[in-house]
């Protein structure tokens, strides 16, 4: 494996940024961003390389490619195993496609990554959003102790009661699903660039 210096990225970096530009199609410019990452890592420089994979990752977010989403995650968390972002898209797209049990571990994992994190108001929202989106009892139940790791108490009192039948009071989210997921994807890619 090559590994390149600080000079040699910045000779590479900016070919690679122009050809993602200019590429006509989406998927190519996402793959192009997301190994313009793998360089950035494998050269120490891991705060660069976040910003390449946040913007492959909201590339796949924008075309529905979710699976390419996860995979871009699961490689973060593999590199980088306190990252946080990554770890709360997991758990998105854990509940997008209604694995129950995955999505209980994926909440964990994102609220233990969250605790060392000096804000927790960004993971909260997070989490109270996932309450309003999710249908599974098990799924509300994790995301209300989520909160409660965060120190949310009315968060959390309010996950358990949809857990156990209660409608969530003041839903803050169209009820429509498709429109609901579309305003969740509007806010997870804000919230990246946050």
């Amino acid at each position: 494996m090559t590994t390149f210096t600080t000079t040699d990225l910045d000779a590479i970096l900016p070919r690679m940024e122009r050809r993602a530009e200019n590429s006509l199609f989406p998927t190519e410019r996402a793959r192009i961003l997301n190994l313009a990452g793998d360089l950035c890592f494998d050269a120490g420089q891991r705060e660069r390389a976040l910003l390449y994979y946040d913007q492959a990752i909201d590339i796949y977010l924008a075309l529905g490619m979710y699976a390419s989403v996860a995979a871009v995650c699961q490689k973060l968390v593999r590199l980088s195993p306190s990252i946080v972002r990554a770890r709360c898209t997991l758990a998105w797209m854990a509940i997008a496609r209604g694995q129950s049990g995955e999505a209980r571990q994926r909440i964990s994992d994102y609220a233990t990554a969250a605790v060392p994190q000096d804000d927790h108001r960004l993971a909260r929202g997070h989490l109270r959003m996932m309450a309003e989106v999710a249908d599974s009892p098990d799924v509300l139940e994790a995301v209300a102790e989520a909160l409660l790791v965060l120190g949310d108490q009315r968060g959390a009192e309010r996950a358990y009661a949809a857990a156990s039948g209660e409608d969530l009071a003041a839903r803050k989210l169209p009820d429509q699903p498709d429109r609901r997921w579309e305003v969740v994807l509007d806010r997870m890619m804000s919230r990246r660039r946050n």
